[in-house]
């Protein structure tokens, strides 16, 4: 089974050659992201046990920072190392935890880099944050002692069918796992019929909704002073277009209205900034110095690391990559800073939260641009329909609290 495996994700990786080369072309840093996963990172001998995370990408990386601190209160005596696959999570990885012993690029899942990796390491245990099955990476931890654990694991309503139809397989690939730490009842039903062990499993909440950063209130104000602010949030292509016609039909009837546009993908700022300038808008880009920000109507949110602080000073939120058919992005992070937010109909990956918030009243999802123009119209005349929002959001962050703590115990359980 696990030469199959083997064969088919060589072979994989092969034929896909060309697009990485495209993408190391392309894309800054994603050829040392390339070579680095097929090397072991540099890590100094110790005799702490070391604890490995495993973070794809941002959100995960983000779940860690608070995730990391419960951990080290439950495993004093240990050091801990972070790995990613993609660069924005390294960036944000390096950033936010540059304190660990090694953060680096988790290997391709071959047997024989994940074993030169596995050495270099030695860990304890190897926490996988959500339900990132790696099979060569679990088993070949395992075979060298190490105690694995899933925590906030989730399988969305897209993968579900994709994995049921590989039973056989996901049941052998799962019994690598000695413990299952899962986000709601719906995932923990979902991987004991995959073949999860019951008695490994048990749900302990979202880790994102302890990764919310308290407010900041001393942050300088970005935006234009006397403007309401529409924050539009890890946009991806096609929704800055319909993001556009939105504003400037709103922009009739509220001349006040400013717009923040932030692409999800650095290498797309240049593009959007080049389609709001061809549509005569008066554009600042946020990593202009000294740029005109009163006497701009739209700002490209093209610097990393800001949208977080900048929900605070915003007044209504639009979370990208659902209007058009990305999959969503999470939205509990503009609802922790007080804000009504809005998003559209494609939040697979958020498929849970999602339905949380809208249920509870928290959160308003609509089916495409001219709904989201109603809402959003809406709420301009009506501020006290968005403030209701906004109140009913903070009390289902409140409630949902305390997955790191539960998850740091279930770690500590684990390994002792």
């Amino acid at each position: 089974m696990y030469l199959l495996y083997s064969l088919l994700f060589g072979g994989l990786l092969l034929l896909g050659l060309p697009y990485l080369l495209l993408r190391c072309a392309r894309d800054v840093g994603y050829a040392r992201s390339l070579v680095e996963r097929f090397r072991a990172p540099s890590l100094a001998a110790s005799d702490q046990p070391t604890i490995w995370i495993h973070a794809v990408s941002v959100g995960e990386v983000i779940a860690v920072t608070t995730l990391l601190p419960e951990l080290e209160r439950a495993v004093p005596d240990a050091r801990f190392v972070v790995s990613v696959i993609t660069v924005t999570g390294r960036r944000v990885a390096d950033d936010k935890l540059g304190h660990l012993a090694a953060i680096f690029y988790c290997p391709f899942d071959l047997a024989f880099l994940v074993r030169r990796v596995v050495r270099r390491v030695r860990p304890r245990a190897l926490v996988v944050v959500e339900t990132e099955i790696w099979p060569q990476l679990l088993r070949e931890t395992r075979r060298a002692g190490a105690s694995t654990m899933i925590a906030g694991g989730r399988i969305s309503d897209r993968s579900f069918p994709r994995y049921r139809a590989i039973r056989p397989f996901m049941r052998r690939f799962l019994a690598e796992v000695d413990s299952f730490c899962m986000q709601n009842e719906l995932y923990a039903q979902r991987i004991a019929s995959l073949g999860a062990a019951q008695q490994c499993i048990r749900v302990t909440g979202s880790l994102k909704f302890d990764a919310v950063a308290p407010a900041v209130s001393s942050v300088e104000r970005v935006f234009p002073e006397n403007r309401r602010v529409l924050v539009a949030g890890s946009t991806l292509d096609s929704e800055e277009a319909s993001l556009l016609r939105v504003f400037e039909s709103l922009s009739r009837e509220a001349p006040d209205l400013f717009l923040v546009l932030a692409p999800r993908h650095p290498p797309r700022f240049d593009e959007v900034a080049e389609l709001v300038r061809r549509r005569g808008h008066r554009i600042v880009r946020r990593s202009e110095p000294g740029g005109d920000v009163e006497g701009a109507d739209i700002m490209i949110l093209d610097t990393l690391g800001e949208l977080a602080s900048l929900y605070e000073q915003a007044d209504y939120v639009f979370v990208g990559g659902s209007l058009a058919d990305w999959g969503g992005h999470n939205i509990i992070e503009p609802a922790s800073k007080g804000k009504p937010v809005v998003f559209g109909p494609y939040m697979r990956n958020f498929a849970d939260i999602a339905r949380l918030f809208v249920e509870a009243d928290a959160a308003v999802q609509v089916n495409d641009a001219a709904e989201l123009e109603s809402v959003l119209r809406e709420w301009l005349e009506n501020p006290e329909i968005g403030r209701e929002l906004a109140r009913n959001a903070e009390r289902v962050i409140e409630a949902n609290r305390g997955a790191s703590e539960r998850t740091a115990a279930a770690l500590k359980e684990l390994v002792g």
